[in-house]
């Protein structure tokens, strides 16, 4: 029997919208980091959402992409974060710096040229993060734009990995379908306005992800806590 599909809601700012996420059963809440980001947050603003959240299960991970390691461990610490999302060039050794139990990398495809050159990337960090995630464009994040889904068929990941990339309740249904990731990250179109969830928007794609979170859905996943 396969576990859940693994839900993440990134972008949050509001402690209403970290609450509807836990209310739906979101699995990770993201919370950005990175400068000129419209979703950027403090440490102090996390914290704040965790202390009125104390019963939530959902793992909080932090969006980080100019800083050092050094500098995403303090932040992790004083926000109360589970785990930390590494855009930039995050080499392996700056992944286990902060702690490969801890890390998820993100990746982007579309620098790559063929599904195979793609896949050597991905193999260099097995041992040095705990997910991946694959996202739109080749650099950054938030884009609002989707990835080549074809391009991701049979996809030989050496981890679990969250498919990322415009995705809301009108596609992620067949998103999981045809990319069979591990999990979702889900941003910009369940938002009515940047870093403001549209919580009808989450109901809808929390409910099309339902549809695949029982036995033959998408390959499992399940999160074993955080630090």
């Amino acid at each position: 029997m396969n576990a859940p599909v693994l839900v993440k809601v990134c972008g949050l700012t509001r402690r209403e919208d970290a609450a509807a996420c836990r209310e739906l059963g979101v699995d990770l809440t993201g919370f950005i980091f990175a400068a000129g980001s419209p979703r950027r947050v403090t440490p102090e603003t996390v914290r704040d959402i965790a202390r009125d959240t104390p019963e939530s299960a959902a793992l909080r991970v932090g969006v980080f992409a100019e800083q050092t390691a050094g500098e995403v461990i303090d932040i992790m610490d004083h926000a109360g974060l589970d785990l930390a999302q590494l855009h930039g060039d995050a080499s392996p050794d700056f992944c286990r710096a902060v702690g490969a139990e801890r890390v998820i990398r993100v990746f982007w495809p579309q620098r790559h040229a063929t599904r195979l050159a793609l896949e050597a990337e991905l193999a260099l960090f097995s041992g040095a993060c705990r997910l991946l995630l694959l996202d739109a464009g080749t650099a950054g994040g938030g884009h609002g734009k989707t990835l080549d889904l074809e391009f991701l068929r049979g996809l030989q990941a050496p981890l679990p990995w969250l498919l990322a990339g415009g995705l809301g309740p009108d596609n992620v249904a067949r998103a999981l379908a045809q990319a069979r990731p591990n999990g979702v990250d889900l941003n910009s179109q369940v938002e009515s306005a940047p870093g403001v969830k549209d919580h009808d928007k989450l109901r809808q794609a929390m409910a099309a992800v339902g549809r695949l979170r029982r036995p033959g859905g998408v390959a499992p996943w399940t999160p074993t806590g955080g630090g």
